[in-house]
């Protein structure tokens, strides 16, 4: 199975500086290889951040390839690649488009990092467009763990000793 990135769109309240409860939407985006599965997922992030009442309006599967997270940003920038390949047996140039997802301060340095990174890939490209998205956050698979899980961790650890990282055995 391929893992996808999912847009997620959440309805709840918020109460305001004045203390008055105001329906706020957001957008979130994870990584999951099913429907259900990102529901499920964004249900435990939603409830982890203590988020409730809460309403999932809509699930959306993206057609985003990768996403590149830079800590000190919180911007999020839909960035279109134009790879370009030669067809040698027609001697035809041929065009792909792919889409990234960048945290970036702004359009200029989402950019130049996704310059920097498609170098790196050595193939030919061009960027096409650059476009602000109104992203709450990203929760990557390999970056979150269910708060239940870590806690359950934590009580091993504490309350049995330590874990081998390879042989699963408790160290006493």
């Amino acid at each position: 199975m391929k893992k996808h990135w999912f847009n997620c769109k959440v309805s709840y309240m918020k109460p305001d500086t004045e203390g008055n409860d105001v329906k706020k939407t957001e957008q979130f985006v994870l990584d999951a290889y099913t429907y259900t599965e990102a529901e499920t997922r964004m249900v435990e992030v939603l409830e982890s951040e203590g988020i409730r009442p809460f309403e999932i309006t809509q699930i959306t599967k993206t057609n985003l390839i990768e996403v590149i997270r830079f800590a000190e940003c919180d911007k999020w920038f839909r960035v279109k690649i134009a790879l370009t390949t030669v067809d040698e047996s027609k001697g035809v140039e041929k065009e792909a488009n792919q889409y990234l997802l960048v945290s970036a301060a702004d359009v200029r340095d989402a950019f130049d990092k996704v310059a920097t990174h498609m170098n790196a890939v050595h193939v030919g490209y061009i960027i096409p467009s650059i476009v602000y998205q109104k992203i709450s956050e990203v929760f990557p698979l390999e970056e979150w763990t269910p708060v239940t899980q870590s806690i359950i961790s934590e009580e091993m650890n504490t309350e049995e000793g330590d874990i081998n990282e390879t042989t699963g055995e408790i160290i006493a």
